[in-house]
């Protein structure tokens, strides 16, 4: 049996190989740097958050978005915790062994943790939550993926659970560290699992806070509970949370957020635009937090499984078509970079001569659309075929796309423009969205994924992974070379084998023009003074257990 000591060192080797180069040590960012000494931790209060986007589902089991990991975070605990510099500290699970095959996982329980509906958290209660996670009625977008090839949860003893897989599946510590699979009350599944995408009261977790209410688009809150008393190993103090609540706005307007955290009605503030960031820095009284985001840039995955997107030439038309360095200038002024490849620059595997093998060419892009086959045009201008324009539709959430990737999509569309392709946008609501990307019914989709595990690839391109089959096969990629380099990936340990089989999958992805990356942002937080102790974890999202604010 390999042991979690023998893990740790595993992860601290892999991730060594990235931390000098892409400063991802520098995600342990907190208020207190920058606090003056003497500063004393002060209980009770409310922390007032401003975030961009609501997430696409409160269920962390089904959504696909970070910022349900982020938002949700201090409602539900993980097995494991993951720390800046990549190792695990215990959590729910104190301990945990793996088998020499890498198949069985065992995880030993902390005894006396309980949900908010008083049910005890126990093995049973973790294969609950996992068989809930790959259940085809959940229809999990990420969580699903991240457990991998998960067969079955074993309940070996009371508080002794056994994950067995399918095949050796090194990346499972990390993906228990993550918000997507959090512990929801047995009970709740058994009797709420409908419900559980609304979030409120059907939410019953064992975390520091409890999900009070929620207003649609608007805000969320949850509140602090008293007998809290299991903080993962390293945390700053024990037993119940410093907050006595907090509430979380959605403001999706840029300088509704802003204004916000700038006239002090809020205590902080998610993704500050990059417009902003100069006036945030000299502000009196505001601080500005920048962490890099590992996982994916906000990326567009290209539907290969149907017209117009089946055809190669007419993606890497479209892929050359965009000046994705000129639209990345413009729209952040300098702050952020375009991005050329699959994963962000502080993920391990991240390969960077790949931006090298694509850019924009508008000369090549006419030569390609026109091999394509769409050598007319009609009276809007627009290339046609036969008869019928170039048209690809991207139907998208409102709620959820951040002002900046608005902006970018709609750069995206005028640049397209120009070439003889239409891109129709389409406004859905989250459920209509989910049933449309479940059934493979759009052209383009677009979305970003924060995660620091290069593993992600693995539900982005694997032919397994389709929306709706517990993936994110955005592009509905169905590709056999892909599938043998990510199964290989999933079960290899070794650091310098993993980088060499993602180098592959994002080298081919990009000749393939299955998905389009667009820029490397990062996550820049405007904090008030009051607020102090503020962490990122090693997800990047905000760790709030330890957070307190001072009296106005």
């Amino acid at each position: 049996m390999q042991s979690r000591r023998g893990l740790l060192k595993l992860s601290a080797a892999t991730t060594a190989a990235v931390l000098g180069s892409t400063g991802l040590a520098a995600c342990s960012t907190t208020v207190a740097d920058v606090d003056a000494p003497g500063s004393r931790p002060q209980d009770d209060g409310t922390l007032t958050y401003a975030a961009p986007s609501e997430p696409d589902s409160w269920d962390p089991h089904q959504a696909s978005t970070g910022a349900t990991a982020r938002l949700l975070r201090p409602v539900f605990d993980s097995l494991v915790s993951l720390r800046p510099d990549g190792t695990y500290a215990p959590w729910l699970a104190t301990s945990w062994k793996v088998s020499r095959d890498g198949r069985r996982y065992t995880f030993q329980l902390r005894p006396g943790v309980t949900f908010t509906d008083g049910t005890r958290f126990d093995a049973a209660a973790v294969k609950a939550n996992f068989d809930h996670v790959v259940a085809p009625e959940t229809v999990s977008k990420s969580a699903a993926g991240l457990l991998g090839p998960y067969q079955r949860t074993e309940v070996a003893g009371e508080l002794t659970a056994v994950v067995h897989l399918k095949q050796a599946y090194s990346s499972l510590l990390r993906a228990a560290a993550s918000t997507f699979l959090g512990f929801h009350s047995p009970k709740a599944l058994a009797e709420h699992a409908a419900d559980l995408g609304a979030g409120g009261r059907y939410t019953v977790t064992t975390g520091p806070f409890r999900f009070a209410s929620h207003t649609s688009g608007q805000r969320a809150t949850f509140v602090r509970r008293p007998d809290y008393r299991w903080a993962p190993e390293g945390a700053r103090h024990t037993g119940a949370a410093r907050f006595e609540r907090i509430v979380v706005n959605i403001l999706s307007e840029n300088a509704s957020r802003v204004g916000a955290v700038t006239s002090g009605q809020v205590d902080a503030a998610e993704q500050i635009p990059a417009s902003r960031l100069a006036s945030v820095r000299s502000t009196p009284g505001l601080k500005l937090l920048r962490t890099p985001t590992p996982g994916t840039p906000y990326t567009f995955y290209l539907n290969t499984s149907r017209a117009p997107f089946d055809n190669l030439d007419l993606r890497r038309g479209v892929q050359a078509a965009l000046d994705l360095a000129g639209l990345v200038k413009g729209v952040f002024q300098g702050e952020y970079e375009r991005s050329g490849s699959l994963l962000t620059p502080s993920t391990f595997a991240y390969d960077k001569s790949v931006g090298e093998r694509w850019g924009y060419d508008r000369a090549r892009a006419e030569r390609l659309l026109d091999a394509a086959g769409y050598t007319g045009r009609d009276d809007d201008g627009y290339r046609t075929k036969d008869g019928h324009r170039c048209t690809a539709e991207f139907p998208y959430v409102q709620s959820v796309l951040t002002g900046d990737n608005q902006i970018v999509t709609i750069g995206i569309q005028d640049a397209l423009r120009k070439v003889g392709v239409e891109l129709k946008l389409t406004p859905l609501d989250s459920a209509s969205s989910m049933d449309r990307t479940a059934t493979g019914d759009y052209d383009v989709f677009a979305f970003g994924w924060e995660s620091p595990d290069p593993a992600l690839l693995h539900s982005l391109y694997h032919s397994k992974r389709q929306f709706g089959a517990g993936g994110m096969n955005g592009a509905r990629v169905r590709d056999a070379r892909l599938d043998a380099w990510l199964d290989r990936a999933q079960a290899a340990t070794d650091p310098a084998e993993l980088t060499a089989l993602y180098s592959k999958v994002q080298a081919h992805v990009i000749d393939q023009a299955y998905a389009i990356p667009t820029y490397v942002g990062s996550r820049d937080t405007a904090v008030r003074g009051r607020l102090h102790d503020l962490a990122f974890d090693g997800y990047a999202g905000p760790d709030l257990y330890d957070a307190w604010v001072s009296a106005r």
